[in-house]
């Protein structure tokens, strides 16, 4: 991985607890019998079974789950385009990691373990399991080998309140660990069993009257603009201050990869475009990044609307080159700081991270930053999709969590633990984490923003949030800023 993302720690499958040795297991895919004529579909297209392999210990400091998961159509499915996940609380634990210890071999092949917070029925935490296109697929009737999940705590917990928890020692049927879409949002996408209660996939808001907002729709002549540097810094220069982990190689800004162009689905509107260019080396590289002059924002609801892009504006996609498309929250960057916080969308269009290629939104929440960056307190989650186009992102930050939205759909909720200290800046930039280094052609990614918003202390929907911006753009309000 490029990234241990400590508090919801992404593990590669089979970083297995020390001393453990797992023996006879199955490694074929078990054909199970569906009735004649039977093809279930949609929400009933897999059925999880499951054993609690540490029934006997409800209250130390794991949990073990054995599950299988039976297709129950007549149509073989890719195994990586689902997910199962595994809902529990970790009540006064203060991390929860997540592992596969055994499947079909060590260290797991093929699978991957994850984990995300919600606020929901029994489940303050959920165990993603994710399969690679390694997996293959599951064959109409048939039931994988059983997968060993663990979760460690580091202290006794109570299992018995967790609502996945059985206290079954024999695999059974359980529609309580469940089957989704793989990229979903935590409740979504479901393809078996019947998920926890209580919110966390909604559209949540309402918390809240709108007193002061700042909101920019971009309307500008160009970035030059008076109007536009009155309220945006462009970064331009090689020195690197932050925001985020320093890159690899000293990449320089440049105030001429940020412009303001015509909207080519409007001809009345504008938008902010970001670009970042290379030819494969340091010193061909160019990096784009815009922020607020003002850090004034903390708790409240923060949205935009902004296009990812797969393909270069011009030139030849390389998946080597892994750019980074970006909308963020942050303060100053400074190693150590106690009130250092942070808040990302970060799209990579050619993956990168422990991705592979593979497109991926990721969103995290930092509580510091150390050195080396890897040590740092985060918080995050990564969804597998292609998000190339407009979408509007929703963050909405209150006293009680973190919540990140993609075109009203929740993605992930972070704890407490993540909020922000002080106020903070907003930014949108676009840069490489690698470069494709064989190649020499140039070629440039970018990405765009039609508006932005925040409402301050306001927790707002992202239903709310459209609203808000077509009631805005009616009354011919370009930009405003109340907040102080």
């Amino acid at each position: 991985m490029g990234w241990s993302r400590k508090g919801s720690r992404i593990l590669m499958a089979g970083q297995a607890q020390a001393g453990r040795a797992w023996t006879g297991f199955a490694a074929v895919l078990l054909a199970w019998a569906l009735p004649m004529g039977e093809s279930l579909a949609g929400t009933n297209d897999f059925t999880v079974q499951y054993q609690n392999y540490n029934a006997s210990g409800p209250g130390d400091d794991i949990i073990e789950a054995n599950i299988k998961i039976r297709n129950n159509t007549t149509t073989a499915i890719p195994l990586s385009g689902i997910v199962v996940r595994y809902w529990f609380t970790k009540n006064n634990a203060s991390g929860a990691t997540p592992a596969c210890w055994w499947w079909n071999a060590s260290p797991c092949p093929n699978l991957t373990v994850t984990s995300g917070n919600v606020s929901l029925t029994g489940a303050d935490r959920y165990a993603e399991i994710r399969f690679t296109s390694g997996a293959g697929s599951l064959a109409p009737g048939a039931t994988t080998a059983a997968i060993d999940l663990g979760v460690t705590f580091g202290t006794n917990v109570d299992e018995t309140d967790d609502y996945s928890y059985g206290g079954n020692t024999s695999f059974i049927d359980w529609n309580r660990i469940t089957v989704h879409d793989a990229g979903s949002a935590p409740t979504a996408g479901l393809r078996g069993g019947t998920p926890p209660s209580g919110g966390g996939g909604g559209d949540d808001g309402g918390g809240g009257t709108i007193t002061t907002e700042f909101f920019d729709d971009f309307s500008y002549t160009g970035a030059g603009d008076s109007l536009f540097t009155g309220w945006w810094n462009v970064r331009n220069g090689s020195s690197w201050t932050g925001p985020g982990p320093e890159p690899e190689y000293a990449a320089p800004w440049s105030s001429g990869n940020v412009s303001i162009v015509t909207d080519p689905a409007s001809a009345s509107n504008k938008l902010l475009r970001l670009t970042t260019s290379t030819r494969g080396s340091n010193g061909s590289t160019l990096q784009a990044e815009v922020s607020s002059k003002a850090r004034k924002f903390k708790f409240g609801t923060y949205a935009s609307r902004v296009k990812f892009n797969n393909t270069p504006l011009s030139g030849t996609r390389y998946f080597a080159d892994k750019p980074v498309e970006t909308f963020f929250t942050i303060t100053e960057y400074i190693t150590n700081d106690p009130n250092y916080s942070e808040q990302d969308f970060e799209y990579m269009p050619n993956g990168g991270w422990g991705r592979g290629n593979t497109n991926t939104l990721w969103t995290t929440s930092w509580e510091d930053t150390r050195l080396p960056i890897n040590d740092s307190d985060k918080v995050s989650d990564w969804f597998s999709a292609d998000y190339s186009g407009w979408h509007t992102l929703v963050l909405q930050v209150s006293s009680t969590s973190i919540r990140y939205y993609i075109d009203g759909q929740l993605l992930t909720t972070h704890a407490t633990k993540y909020l922000p200290e002080t106020a903070q800046f907003i930014y949108f930039n676009i840069w490489f984490t690698e470069l494709d280094r064989t190649q020499g052609s140039s070629r440039t990614y970018h990405q765009e923003a039609d508006w932005v918003y925040f409402a301050k202390d306001a927790i707002l929907s992202p239903s709310q949030v459209t609203s808000r911006i077509d009631s805005l753009r009616a009354s011919s309000v370009t930009r405003r800023d109340t907040v102080n």
